[in-house]
Order: structure tokens, then sequence, then C-alpha cells
């Protein structure tokens, strides 16, 4: 399952202090589990999500971190754009690969 993949991969970067790794990590498995919320309140019961509802909420993520580079390079902020381009490149090792 993909949660626990996410999982093994924030302890593993905890082990190793991968800083970035990390805080990318802790900020999607906090998504991750607000959607689980929206979800139950919308259901009405507890229910995980599955690995397509884990993939939209990466895919989100990545979303909202590639207009965070637009605006950071408008506003002339190369150091927060490569961060920004650095995390979209840890989630996306998430979602399947591409034709």
């Amino acid at each position: 399952m993909l949660k626990e993949k996410i999982l093994n991969d924030f302890k593993g970067a905890f082990k190793g202090k991968d800083k970035i790794r990390l805080s990318v990590l802790k900020m999607l498995q906090a998504e991750i589990h607000n959607a689980e919320i929206a979800k139950r309140t919308k259901l009405g019961e507890e229910s995980p999500l599955s690995d397509d509802e884990i993939l939209q909420v990466i895919s989100r993520e990545i979303k909202k971190r590639k207009k965070a580079i637009e605006l950071y390079e408008r506003g002339g902020r190369k150091d927060l754009a490569d961060k920004e381009k650095a995390e979209i490149e840890i989630l996306s090792a998430y979602l399947p690969e591409q034709l």
C-alpha cells in the first residue's frame, strides 16, 4: 500500500537525517490525514484512503508547488523556487510512471 511506503520512507529519512525529504513526507502524511478526516466527515464512517485517493493528494501537492515556483521566479526568489523543485522531485517519486 502506498501509505505504508510513505511511512517507511519517512522513517528512513528520519534515520538518515535527510531534512528536506523528512519535511516533505511529514507534510504529505498530514495532507493524507486531512483527506481521511474529510472523507470520514463526508461518509460518516471511518475509511482509509485508497492508493488512487493518495495519488490525488500527491498530485494536488505537486500542483501547489508548481504554482509557487512560478510566483517565486516572478519575484526573483530563485532559492525558494529551487526548494519547491526539490520537493516536487520527492513527491513525483510516488506517482506512477507516465507513458
